[in-house]
């Protein structure tokens, strides 16, 4: 009986490490941006995988057929949606959390020292009908360069299971607020190690 505690005990305190471990430096220090103020950041999305679906041309494939299934040329424009809510959504959202909470601007337009690059490995887009929702959720991988060595990183960061916040009907806002928590986390991650 001792025995079968203890082990659901170490079980439970695990699973809780691992819960609280959603972001991770998995490589290097993050003192040497003590004294920066300003970043520059580019954002990758070129291995994303989506959902269920595996490589995400499989789930623009699947979409775009089931658009123009309900009406014919609607798969296009959702698709050009997908991409367009990156730009509008996604990426200012994260900068402008990293920015409140990290004290350091995050610009696509800099000429700074070191270049954060940011990418986007996996997303669960979640759904919200009116009875039911799933919130979305991202996976990102975070370098930081040298802008001198773009080569080999300083160090990298890995967010897992960055959730959304429920109640976002509209997919673009509702993967956003993924972003805007993981931006948030890594904000605080480096205003905590940089002190």
């Amino acid at each position: 009986m001792k025995k079968t505690f203890t082990l659901l005990l170490l079980m439970a305190v695990m699973m809780t490490a691992n819960q609280l471990k959603a972001q991770d430096l998995v490589k290097g220090k993050l003192d040497f941006l003590k004294d920066v103020t300003e970043l520059g950041v580019s954002f990758d999305y070129n291995k994303l995988t989506v959902g269920t679906e595996g490589k995400e041309a499989n789930y623009l494939k699947r979409k775009k057929a089931e658009r123009d299934a309900k009406e014919p040329g609607t798969g296009d424009k959702w698709i050009e949606s997908w991409f367009a809510d990156r730009k509008q959504h996604y990426e200012p959202k994260f900068s402008e959390l990293f920015t409140k909470y990290g004290d350091i601007k995050l610009t696509e337009d800099s000429a700074s020292k070191y270049l954060m690059v940011v990418r986007t490995k996996f997303i669960e887009v979640g759904y919200n009908v009116a009875v039911s929702s799933q919130k979305a959720a991202v996976n990102l991988e975070i370098e930081i360069f040298d802008r001198d060595n773009l080569k080999k990183s300083i160090c990298k960061i890995m967010m897992n299971d960055m959730k959304g916040g429920k109640g976002q009907f509209d997919m673009g806002l509702r993967i956003a607020d993924a972003y805007a928590k993981a931006g948030k986390e890594l904000g605080q991650l480096v205003s905590k190690k940089v002190k």
